[in-house]
């Protein structure tokens, strides 16, 4: 084991999400790999949003948000989310994100993800540099075929074989 806090931080690993907004009639994505279950009962997900972004503004003001976890198929879509600003351009004109309507929040969901779940804010806590949304999950969709994408070592990375022991 090397030792070195800087560079270890790039060997974690994350499932990578986009977070759908909607607020004041505007739509905004942003990509995440600081999204987690946080709960099973009641159905929690967390997402970790920079106090700075858009989207921190969307759903605080909002109370609400859409998680769709990326396939490995979605890598573009999330390298176009993560590194444009809601505040300078329409995120959705710069790319294809095929979206469908939500059930329970004004926020799109993101089509041929792994899954896709509806977020009612329950709670917000300061994290640092972020401000940790807690989101009572309303309706939750997914894709039995679809692959994840995660994000280790600075890259978006596929997900290998089933390990059997």
């Amino acid at each position: 084991m090397i030792k070195d806090i800087e560079t270890a931080q790039e060997f974690t690993t994350t499932t990578v999400a986009l977070v759908t907004t909607h607020h004041l009639g505007k739509n905004n994505v942003m990509s995440a790999e600081w999204t987690i279950r946080s709960s099973i009962d009641p159905f929690l997900i967390t997402v970790f949003v920079g106090y700075e972004r858009a989207t921190y503004d969307m759903i605080k003001g909002s109370g609400e948000f859409g998680v769709s976890y990326c396939s490995d198929k979605q890598g573009e879509l999330a390298h176009v989310a993560g590194n444009h600003s809601g505040r300078d351009v329409d995120k959705f004109a710069l790319k294809d994100f095929s979206t469908f309507k939500a059930a329970q929040i004004k926020a799109p969901l993101i089509e041929s993800s792994i899954s896709a779940f509806e977020c009612k804010v329950v709670s917000e806590y300061p994290v640092g540099d972020h401000a940790a949304f807690n989101g009572q999950v309303v309706e939750g969709y997914y894709s039995q075929d679809a692959k994840p994408l995660v994000f280790h070592g600075g890259k978006f990375r596929h997900i290998g074989e089933i390990i059997k022991h």
